[in-house]
């Protein structure tokens, strides 16, 4: 039952969590974003047409994220809170407190379970923009200059399926670099 508690708790948080682990300031991740987006362009090749139709998707997409972070950030004090008194009744009782889980949960709030909501629903709507022939390349489109993709297992896609994979597409997808390089296509 305490594990259980744990791993909900820690569920509540963690996409929470996900949304600022990326910083700007730093010149490292600003230069993987760079060869994300390039590799991303590259790969989907847009026409005028397309990169005019997603690039309105696209802002809206990034609006939505800077609102969750936004978000995430003014809850960290309440989460601090929540967390503290967790340790706290596991410490007295071995357990954390159905009102401690309650508390995480509303300063965790909703917005990443809206989020990740709009942001399938955009995804959608871009994958009707995109060729039959682009929505494929992105299953297996290569981003960054880490490990080769996995190879292929019995019977599975090789690519590096999976939500870890999507993730980091996304925040390719939706980063200033890629945007910008769809504001040039579009003219």
């Amino acid at each position: 039952m305490l594990r259980t508690r744990l791993a909900v708790l820690a569920c509540l948080l963690a996409p929470s969590i996900s949304l600022a682990a990326s910083t700007d300031a730093d010149p490292l991740h600003s230069l993987r974003q760079q060869v994300a987006a390039l590799q991303l362009d590259h790969a989907l090749n847009l026409t005028q047409a397309q990169a005019k139709a997603l690039l309105p998707l696209l802002q809206d997409a990034q609006s939505k994220v800077k609102a969750a972070k936004a978000q995430w950030t003014a809850s960290q004090p309440a989460m601090v809170a929540a967390f503290t008194q967790a340790v706290a009744d596991l410490k007295a009782n071995g357990a954390v407190s159905d009102a401690t889980l309650q508390a995480a949960q509303a300063a965790r709030g909703t917005g990443a379970g809206t989020l990740r909501q709009d942001m399938k629903a955009i995804w959608q709507q871009a994958k009707q923009i995109l060729s039959a022939d682009q929505v494929q390349t992105l299953k297996t489109v290569k981003l960054g200059l880490g490990r080769p993709a996995p190879a292929a297992d019995a019977g599975k896609p090789a690519g590096g399926h999976g939500p870890g994979r999507r993730f980091h597409l996304m925040h390719a997808f939706l980063s200033d670099s890629f945007v910008s390089l769809v504001q040039a296509r579009a003219g």
